[in-house]
């Protein structure tokens, strides 16, 4: 009992210990590009390769920082509250751009999986990507996806928005603190309003905070219409062709 604890402390304090040191060496020049989950994450694939440790015995221990994704989401409202003036004077724009987001994010999933010939179960795990963690793998379960297929496509989208969602943005002239906020709130939900907060973009991420929840709302309501809806085409499709 006691050393089960223990070692559920010693995995879930390796995983703070971790993330902290990569963030060190992050801000070194030739690392500066590189977001610290990534680093930690093959720091710690490493760790457990070298001492041929279980995941299922190191994750009785680390599981507990997922549970922390919850109060981190909550805890990006202050800059809303800060900032508030800002999403009643543009609010049509925004709820627009919220239900847009969410509507072309679960569409390009299902289109891009189709074309590709992706297993249904696959496509269906997809969906969520755009939506911050805790509620997408929550999604994905009421939907019939792959919880832990979702978890790695939300985390794989966030990085990415992390990285290149500015720059892209930049690239086609687009510097409205408001447009940026939305896009990236609603494309790469807490890890790309993370980006934004290191940069100190207060405005940008009080737009993104509400977006990855609205957006994170619209697609637990969307997403199982829209599966219901491609399952019913599909079937006509297929009724059709024979």
């Amino acid at each position: 009992m006691l050393s089960g604890l223990f070692s559920k402390f010693l995995y879930f304090s390796l995983t703070f210990a971790i993330f902290y040191i990569c963030k060190y060496f992050c801000r070194l020049r030739p690392l500066k590009k590189l977001p610290p989950i990534i680093l930690s994450g093959a720091v710690i694939i490493l760790l457990l390769k070298f001492f041929n440790i279980d995941f299922s015995e190191y994750n009785s221990g680390a599981k507990y920082v997922t549970y922390l994704l919850g109060p981190a989401t909550i805890a990006l409202a202050y800059p809303l509250i800060k900032n508030k003036e800002v999403l009643l004077q543009n609010k049509r724009a925004i709820y627009f751009g919220f239900l847009f987001a969410a509507f072309i994010a679960i569409i390009s999933t299902a289109i891009l999986g189709k074309f590709f010939h992706t297993k249904l179960s696959i496509i269906i795990s997809m969906l969520p990507k755009s939506v911050t963690t805790p509620i997408a793998v929550e999604i994905s379960k009421t939907i019939g996806g792959i919880p832990e297929l979702t978890a790695c496509a939300v985390i794989i989208t966030g990085i990415i928005g992390g990285l290149f969602a500015r720059r892209l943005l930049k690239l086609f002239k687009i510097d409205n603190d408001i447009a940026i906020g939305l896009s990236v709130g609603a494309a790469a939900h807490v890890m790309g309003t993370s980006s934004l907060a290191e940069r100190k973009q207060f405005k940008q991420v009080a737009i993104s905070t509400v977006a990855l929840t609205i957006v994170a709302i619209l697609t637990a309501i969307l997403a199982p219409v829209l599966i219901k809806l491609y399952l019913k085409l599909a079937e006509i499709v297929t009724i059709l062709q024979n």
